[in-house]
């Protein structure tokens, strides 16, 4: 499975997915939690919106709450 880059394009993909998540922490600037890793302020679980996401789906991704949990490939 590829490592998800960390770069603008996949970061405008991700505002898509994740600003509409209902576990989304809210922190300006935090997106792309399966490159960049988690939230420094994460929610509980409420639903998650990766499972949705083109850069999920680009990379062949199989977890899901990245911002509560790690990057992929750590």
């Amino acid at each position: 499975m590829p490592e998800v880059e960390d770069n603008y394009e996949n970061e405008t993909i991700c505002i898509k997915f994740c600003g509409s998540c209902p576990t989304y922490p809210g922190i300006k600037g935090e997106v792309l939690f399966c490159a960049r890793g988690k939230s420094i302020s994460p929610k509980q679980k409420s639903g998650c919106n990766c499972g949705l996401c083109d850069i999920w789906n680009k990379y062949d991704l199989t977890d899901f709450y990245y911002c509560i949990k790690r990057a992929e490939g750590e």
